[in-house]
């Protein structure tokens, strides 16, 4: 390169202004946002220097990042334990933090996972009034399974569930 030819590459001011940008909508694991640097082009050697500097001021936290992700879900989408920890652990966190950050946020919601099965199960019942009996509980269990809830505790739900709610 000569004196006249402008610098092309990407600077370290560029991928750290990129980080912010991406972080600025919602908190990421350490991973995405190695990943979106690099789809974004930037070499390896810069995309680990920013995440170093992300890490250092607290704004790359996997545990933070499973806590916050799972009182998300615990509140807006209620998951099982298992699936939110297969969730995290494609979104490249490791299943220590990932069960970490599970544990942390139902502490912190003041909730179990047999409690958001149950409010889940009474939610999804509700909105099979228009099947058949059979046809509904079938649907609900397959639903709750889905969901990353144990299937001896979903079979236990729906059946209660059927129990005390019979009128489909």
């Amino acid at each position: 390169m000569t004196a006249e030819e402008p610098d092309t590459s990407p600077t370290y001011k560029e991928a750290w202004n990129a980080a912010l940008s991406y972080l600025s909508y919602r908190a990421r694991s350490r991973h995405e946002l190695e990943r979106h640097l690099r789809r974004k082009g930037y070499q390896s050697s810069l995309v680990d220097r920013v995440l170093g500097r992300c890490e250092e001021l607290t704004l790359l936290d996997d545990l933070s990042f499973a806590a916050a992700f799972a009182r998300d879900r615990i509140r807006l989408r209620p998951r099982g334990v298992s699936r939110l920890e297969a969730e995290l652990v494609g979104k490249g966190v490791s299943r220590d933090d990932a069960r970490d950050g599970i544990r942390a946020a139902f502490e912190e919601e003041e909730v179990t996972e047999r409690d958001l099965l149950e409010a889940t199960a009474r939610r999804r019942w509700r909105r099979l009034t228009r099947t058949d009996a059979e046809t509904a509980r079938r649907r609900l269990y397959a639903h709750l399974v889905r969901s990353g809830f144990p299937p001896d505790e979903v079979q236990r739900a729906v059946a209660e569930i059927v129990k005390a709610e019979p009128g489909l």
